[in-house]
């Protein structure tokens, strides 16, 4: 039986049986039938193990190189390593649903342990419905006229029936794939999605949970449960977040680690609604308000996860991303995957919206209610703006036929000023939360070393930083005080109770993070030499035109290096090209340039770099190169050094002569040419230690020319060893044939074996009669070629803090999440006799 059988057969059988345990969970729901629940219990561990067997078959697959299937052949390709090999599961669209598939019914099997038992049938149908959606985008069946999922397994045959090669032999197997993208092949590659999709599923169980508590009533009760789970979901989708920007900046040469892609935003819009529902639930479970917004944050978290989906899998964003997947024919499943989540969500919430219960009184300004609230309202309006953004193209699709996403500009000019907001209230919020405060005076009492020091530090760095825009003064002020505010509360919380602080250390990470982001990304500077900063003072003074006569506005940003030739740059540095050399190790045609820097002359403070740059297989064609960089980042404490090389000599030489880049071949990487001479009839030249005098042409006979010649001559050459006194007659040959439309040139080299030197007649000018020869041999002299390498280098202030503050935004997520869980198993614990 084949592999491919058993992994689609799992599918099917997993589709099937998690459609019957979704209507025994219902009719659990409805009758409280307990009998039921347990065979859809046991149906649920039986889908899990489908679903694992038909991963690992395509796994199987993958690794084996069964290149008949259409996923193996798109995905992979015989040099990848293993651990791509077993990545590439989730590097297609329908490997990656298996994957999220897997994620979610692991974390159902963990909901039949862990859920009370008055919650559990109603979460476990809300998590099969969403299961059973899942599968079905990997059935590929054909129902009724109607195509459903796409199916791993599908062969070659299936996928391109009305290819000419696969009709001619329907057996055909391909001897090797298309291959991974090369931006893929990289180990945050191996990381990245898993724990993606691994927020994706947990992110499901607090939507599960809220239409649980609407369907059967219960408004209050439900955050206890799902808490914890919002907080493990949170978790990892910021872990993926952190994963992703930092595969960005290490990977990528646009030097950063976030560029509002629309893919990039679509993932962080459920986090925030995620953090938005997480500071609503705790409202709600502390002083039983804010049960509204507690429900339409968690219901919509999901549902922007679903939006995530839909924008990445249907194809609607292949204009608009660089790492969106095509469309499958999935954009009509994936719509109504979407839009049935979330009617089913907004129905149930508009038909129990007036028993919802809310705060019978208003709250006052300081009431940590009101504080808490309000941040998840500006939370709220962060995601709301970073949608219609990532939208657009959609949108814009109403006006335009070809729209275009906004600039970077239109994210940043929102939300810088919505993250000072929250940063302000980051502070607020704990203050009022965990201090009593019933007065502004006691509030602005509390805080005033916060607000002293804040004024210290932002002066300070204002004047050493040398910052001149308002905005960046403002927002420094607003994430230094969030950063001492909350400091400030961790020390007093830690002191009193380390339990408690998960609040205030994921806060401090997020300050720390807000002012990494400013300082690395607007503060973060180019090294070039004097001779470029000449260039740029001189554009701007208008004083540079371009060969129209106007003045040009760009300045540069890179510097050029000659092979051997040091070269002094910013903040002290002086810069050798070492050479370069091609390696097909990692990836076929792989440029490796050696460059050292040292400072003051110190051994001690140098460092060798090897900045890479390849041609990318997959979207490249002989004629046509697309060129990719791996840049190297030297890490410090207060700033990185970022660094890549734009274009080289040996990439001027490749484009201009057009040969294959892709191959590892010495004397295409070596930058010492062949010496040449060209001589006239009558005419002797002297090359290392031989005399050449060219004699006179002899006409090529019928016979001697080639096929489809034009014209063939020999060139009759006395050569003589002034070593060794001897001399040689050689008669090397030159012929121009044609083929089509086409005509070039051949010409046989003739070797002197006595004195190893070869000659080679490689050039005639019909007007002068003049030859060029070339020659190879020992005692000849080395024509250099121009070898040289442009330098982007940029240094990049703080960009450790944004690291910082990410470690230390998830530290406070984790003892926040070991809190919680220890409450909900204490409340379990409780329950259990009473339930019994």
């Amino acid at each position: 039986m084949k592999i491919s059988f058993i992994g689609q057969l799992s599918i099917d059988l997993g589709f099937i049986l998690s459609l019957v345990a979704l209507f025994l969970y219902f009719w659990s729901t409805q009758k409280n039938d307990q009998r039921s629940l347990r065979w859809a219990n046991l149906l649920t561990v039986l889908v899990f193990g489908f679903t694992l067997v038909a991963m690992s078959s395509l796994v199987y697959l993958l690794v084996t190189h069964k290149f008949q299937y259409f996923y193996v052949y798109n995905y992979t390709s015989t040099d990848l390593a293993l651990r791509y090999l077993v990545a590439a599961l989730w590097g297609g669209q329908e490997g990656s649903f298996l994957v999220w598939i897997f994620f979610t019914v692991l974390t159902a099997l963990a909901l039949i342990r862990w859920s009370p038992t008055v919650y559990k049938a109603p979460v476990m149908f809300f998590m099969m419905l969403s299961i059973s959606f899942l599968l079905s985008m990997t059935l590929g069946w054909d129902v009724l006229g109607l195509h459903l999922g796409a199916s791993p397994f599908r062969t070659l045959v299936e996928e391109m029936p009305n290819a000419p090669f696969l009709q001619a032999n329907p057996d055909f197997v391909p001897v090797d794939g298309r291959g991974l993208n090369d931006l893929l092949r990289s180990p945050w590659m191996v990381i990245h999605p898993p724990i993606l999709f691994m927020g994706f599923a947990m992110m499901t169980v607090p939507f599960a949970f809220a239409l649980a508590a609407l369907w059967k009533r219960h408004y209050h009760e439900w955050i206890t449960p799902a808490l914890p789970w919002t907080l493990a979901a949170n978790l990892c989708l910021f872990v993926a977040i952190f994963l992703g920007a930092y595969w960005a900046y290490v990977t990528l040469s646009f030097g950063g680690f976030w560029a509002w892609d629309p893919v990039e935003n679509a993932s962080l819009v459920p986090w925030i609604f995620g953090v938005a529902g997480i500071h609503t639930m705790l409202i709600q479970r502390k002083h039983a308000t804010a049960s509204k917004a507690s429900f339409l944050f968690a219901i919509f978290a999901y549902i922007l996860i679903l939006y995530e989906a839909f924008l990445t899998r249907s194809g609607i964003l292949g204009d608009a991303s660089v790492h969106s997947f095509v469309d499958l024919g999935l954009y009509n499943q994936l719509l109504l995957f979407m839009v049935g989540n979330a009617l089913f969500g907004i129905i149930l919430l508009i038909l129990r919206y007036k028993d919802l219960p809310g705060s019978k009184e208003s709250s006052s300004m300081l009431s940590p209610d009101f504080i808490v609230f309000s941040g998840a309202i500006v939370l709220f309006v962060t995601a709301m703006v970073i949608i219609l953004g990532t939208s657009s193209p959609i949108i814009g699709k109403l006006f335009s036929e070809n729209p275009t996403p906004p600039e970077i500009s239109f994210y940043n000019n929102w939300t810088a000023p919505l993250a000072m907001v929250i940063s302000l209230l980051t502070v607020l919020g704990q203050y009022v939360w965990r201090k009593r405060i019933d007065s502004f005076e006691t509030l602005a009492s509390r805080l005033l070393w916060p607000l002293i020091i804040t004024a210290v530090l932002t002066i300070t760095s204002i004047m050493l930083a040398d910052v001149r825009e308002p905005l960046y003064m403002a927002y420094l002020f607003c994430t230094l005080f969030a950063l001492i505010g909350n400091g400030f509360m961790l020390v007093d919380i830690v002191r009193r109770n380390p339990k408690l602080s998960g609040g205030a250390l994921t806060h401090v990470g997020f300050a720390v993070l807000l002012i990494g982001s400013l300082a690395s990304t607007a503060y973060n500077r180019y090294l070039l030499d004097q001779e470029s900063h000449a260039y740029n003072a001189a554009v701007e003074q208008g004083l540079v035109k371009d060969d129209n006569g106007f003045p040009v506005i760009q300045k540069v940003t890179m510097f050029k290096l000659d092979l051997n030739q040091p070269k002094k740059i910013d903040d002290g540095w002086t810069v050798t090209y070492e050479g370069m050399r091609i390696s097909n190790v990692d990836r076929p045609g792989e440029q490796r340039y050696q460059l050292r820097f040292e400072r003051d002359s110190s051994a001690s403070r140098s460092f060798t770099v090897e900045p890479v740059v390849y041609p990318m297989v997959a979207t490249s064609t002989a004629d046509n190169i697309s060129w990719s960089v791996d840049p190297e980042v030297r890490a410090g404490i207060t700033s990185d050094m970022y660094l890549y090389v734009a274009s080289s000599g040996y990439l001027d030489r490749l484009m201009q002569s057009r040969q294959p880049a892709m191959q590892n071949n010495p004397a295409d990487t070596s930058n010492v040419q062949q010496p040449t001479l060209t001589l006239k009839r009558g005419e002797e030249r002297v090359i290392g230690p031989y005399k050449i005098f060219f004699t006179e042409f002899e006409s090529l006979t019928d016979a001697e020319l080639p096929d489809s010649a034009v014209v063939g001559v020999r060139a009759l050459l006395a050569i003589t060893d002034t070593t060794k006194n001897e001399q040689v007659q050689i008669k090397p040959s030159y012929a121009i044939v044609t083929k089509g439309a086409e005509r070039f040139s051949m010409s046989q080299p003739v070797m002197i074996d006595n004195w190893d030197l070869i000659v080679r007649f490689d050039e005639i000018d019909p007007n002068s009669d003049a030859i060029t020869l070339s020659f190879r041999g020992e005692g000849l002299p080395e024509v250099t070629l121009d070898d040289w390498v442009l330098v982007v280098a940029e240094n990049k202030p703080f960009i450790s803090f944004v690291w910082l503050g990410t470690f230390l935004l998830m530290g406070g997520v984790s003892v926040s999440i070991v809190r919680r869980w220890a409450e909900n198993k204490k409340k379990r614990q409780h329950d259990a006799p009473n339930e019994a």
